[in-house]
């Protein structure tokens, strides 16, 4: 077994050789998510981007930053949904073993691995058998994220609503185009990507006064820097709504595995007699469902309209590893 600190050129590398043949399908590990995000938020924070071998073959990368004894996922609460680790098939548990020895080989004692889906590699590392004796792991409920599969067609969608919430779609939507000439504009290319960020960090700020405290400048510089590296790659969903000549809303969406993350949304109120905040997510998602996509994660968060527009529950947790040596 080897261990190799990465930079984050030698991750973009790697991603391109296994991102297909790994268990690499989470958004927020990739190396568009991880450069954008440490860029802006990494001063004071060692980026420990860890590749793992076996005999000369990679196995797995952690995508770590460390503070003190401390090392955790790259990304912060506010703008990560989710973290995990990449790993080989059936490579998980030599990975682990792996990494803490190369962990208590820097004196770092403790790893946070967090807010995990139980799907993902950490959490079913976490919940099995120990890994080695010099570490325990403890795990806790974090919060709540909601995703759905999506159907082969649109009327199927609408089929498996309730039928107060079909009849609300539908009658929401009707009063959307009523309103004055529609136009969906998709924006997934680096071309015109400055000014599609202009524009949705201009409805964000007007959306919402809590949007407006949000999005000051540094969150402002890591949105048109992710928004960019995410481009680049053909991750990046960004769909524009306008009524008439104005621009009413703006969906900023991460595909990435056949899935579809609703990773924020902007939208002038003046429009909120329409629902347009609503709509512009109802029509992201028919987007996804016309693109053939398997799952819309709404990611983290249990607001009302998730559940409405057909999002089920899953649990994120937090798994806390520790060294007794």
């Amino acid at each position: 077994m080897t261990i190799e600190r990465l930079d984050f050129s030698n991750l973009e590398t790697l991603w391109q050789q296994y991102g297909r043949i790994w268990k690499w399908d989470n958004p927020f590990i990739t190396p568009p998510w991880l450069k954008a995000w440490h860029r802006v938020f990494g001063d004071g924070k060692e980026a420990l981007l860890t590749l793992v071998s076996n005999d000369g073959s990679p196995i797995g990368i952690a995508p770590l930053m460390v503070e003190g004894a401390t090392a955790r996922i790259i990304g912060s609460a506010d703008l990560c949904d989710t973290g995990d680790v990449a790993v080989a098939p059936d490579e998980e548990q030599r990975f682990f073993t792996g990494l803490f020895d190369f962990l208590e080989s820097r004196q770092i004692t403790r790893l946070v691995l967090e807010p995990v889906r139980p799907d993902s590699i950490v959490y079913s590392i976490a919940s099995s058998a120990k890994i080695t004796e010099r570490w325990r792991c403890s795990i806790a409920t974090l919060s709540q994220s909601l995703e759905m599969e999506l159907p082969g067609s649109w009327q199927e969608y609408l089929d498996r609503l309730s039928s107060k919430q079909r009849h609300e779609v539908r009658r929401k939507l009707r009063r959307l185009h009523e309103s004055g000439d529609i136009a969906i504009c998709d924006r997934g290319g680096a071309a015109d990507i400055d000014a599609a960020m202009n524009r949705f960090v201009k409805l964000f700020r007007l959306s919402r006064k809590d949007k407006a405290v949000f999005m000051n400048e540094e969150r402002e510089r890591f949105f048109r820097l992710l928004a960019g590296e995410l481009a680049a790659a053909g991750m990046l969903r960004l769909q524009g709504l306008t009524i008439g000549e104005d621009p009413a809303a703006m969906v900023f969406c991460i595909e990435h595995a056949n899935n579809l993350y609703l990773y924020n949304n902007s939208y002038d109120p003046r429009f909120r007699a329409v629902s347009i905040g609503l709509m512009s997510k109802v029509l992201s998602i028919r987007a996804a469902i016309e693109a053939n996509l398997a799952i819309y994660d709404f990611l983290g968060g249990t607001e009302r309209y998730k559940y409405q527009l057909g999002g089920t529950e899953i649990t994120l947790y937090s798994c806390v590893f520790e060294c007794l040596s």
